[in-house]
């Protein structure tokens, strides 16, 4: 019965393209829903607190995802088996955490504090390891389970999360067992689906699996800098204002990310098309898709921000309750900020597919640097402004690189 509603029969163009829409969605929004409605119900001080568990957690959780799944669903020569990807994935979850406990010992946290940080950190590292499954969906054309798993694991955890703290008003009660109902969703939603289809196995061959984490280690720092890059700015608020005015830009920031999720609708369906033309050398029908994304991108984030200067400040006064009258033009600057970040983000699977490793890490390394330099400066000399300002110097420092490494690249073709 769970096994015909969840995979189902043959899936049309249309299914794939559907399901994996729904799945991003609701997995991009999660952290929307999570910040607003937990600032709404315990208030900007705790709302606060985990605000930046969640931030971190987002942050840490790629060293769970290994930026795998891209290798993963381009390994069109099958270098590697499930079994080698699944085993990676493992030990990678369990570096994810000993990093998460590094860091909030280092940072000095609180028991409170600590703890939130620690639980929500294990909470998402449960979406790095489901990413393998995932992954090895799409690979096998069934981009659709991946959309069904990320869609009904995050509705049901997120559920019980707010279930529990309704009647709690306890943070970390909630996000236990919202980790414990995750846990039961990859064992049903992955771990049972994947049976149906393949094997699940770990591999022992140390060699092939120092090969993968080699493959895939420039890329892997190449995310987890974008991560720091998306981070930074409000890893400097929690370091240099008061927990309230994290929940406020949390809110304020947020919203960024619904650009960056139409930017992955765009490009994920198409990874197998564009890996293939540019296999063939086919770099007009490349360039014409990326060209077409870009514009739509374009014509998207124009339309976001004229919404956020109408109607943004009300309705996220409306949804978590705190007066944001003051930050309507710098809502409006951060959503021209994720355009840009959008930008970068569809420039780093062009360069992906073209397996320029280094240029990613560069671009990533270069932007990192100017983050990690002038963020919380900016931020403690002009607050929230200051903050705003230093990811848009970040992300069009980010997007200008990449762009230069592309411009290389084609030249090399021609």
């Amino acid at each position: 019965m769970i096994k015909k509603l969840i995979i189902g029969g043959e899936p049309t163009s249309k299914s794939l393209f559907l399901w994996n829409m729904i799945g991003s969605a609701v997995y991009a929004l999660a952290s929307l829903v999570l910040t607003y409605l937990t600032i709404r119900i315990v208030g900007e001080v705790n709302g606060g607190v985990f605000g930046i568990a969640l931030t971190l957690a987002q942050m840490f959780i790629y060293i769970a995802y290994f930026e795998m799944r891209n290798f993963q669903v381009t390994d069109a020569s099958d270098k590697y088996t499930f079994a080698e990807y699944h085993t990676v994935k493992v030990i990678n979850c369990i570096l994810m955490m000993l990093v998460c406990v590094g860091y909030v010992f280092l940072k000095g946290y609180d028991l409170k504090k600590l703890a939130i940080v620690l639980m929500v950190c294990l909470y998402r590292m449960l979406d790095g390891y489901a990413d393998v499954y995932e992954a090895e969906f799409h690979t096998r054309g069934r981009l659709d389970l991946a959309g069904k798993s990320m869609a009904f694991r995050t509705i049901i955890s997120v559920g019980v999360y707010f279930a529990v703290l309704i009647v709690t008003r306890n943070v970390l009660t909630s996000v236990v067992w919202a980790t414990i109902s995750g846990v039961l969703g990859i064992i049903v939603f992955n771990v049972y689906v994947f049976e149906c289809i393949g094997k699940i196995s770990l591999s022992f061959s140390t060699k092939r699996l120092i090969s993968i984490w080699q493959d895939c280690f420039p890329l892997f720092v190449g995310m987890f800098l974008w991560t720091y890059l998306l981070s930074a700015s409000r890893i400097a608020v929690d370091n240099a204002m008061a927990p309230e005015y994290q929940s406020y830009y949390q809110v304020l920031f947020l919203p960024v990310s619904v650009i960056n999720l139409l930017a992955g609708f765009l490009i994920r369906p198409s990874l197998l098309e564009l890996t293939d033309l540019y296999s063939k050398n086919e770099m007009k029908a490349f360039l014409k898709i990326i060209i077409r994304m870009l514009l739509i991108l374009l014509g998207f984030t124009v339309v976001c921000m004229a919404g956020a200067y109408v109607l943004g400040i009300p309705v996220l006064e409306l949804i978590v309750a705190c007066d944001l009258s003051e930050y309507r033009l710098m809502f409006v600057f951060l959503i021209f900020s994720g355009g840009i970040n959008a930008l970068g983000y569809i420039l780093y699977y062009v360069l992906t597919i073209f397996r320029r490793r280094k240029s990613i890490v560069a671009g990533y390394g270069i932007a990192s640097l100017v983050a990690f330099f002038i963020s919380t400066p900016f931020t403690k000399k002009w607050g929230l402004w200051g903050a705003s300002a230093s990811y848009l110097i970040v992300v069009s420092v980010l997007a200008v690189v990449f762009v230069v490494c592309i411009v290389i690249q084609e030249k090399r073709n021609v």
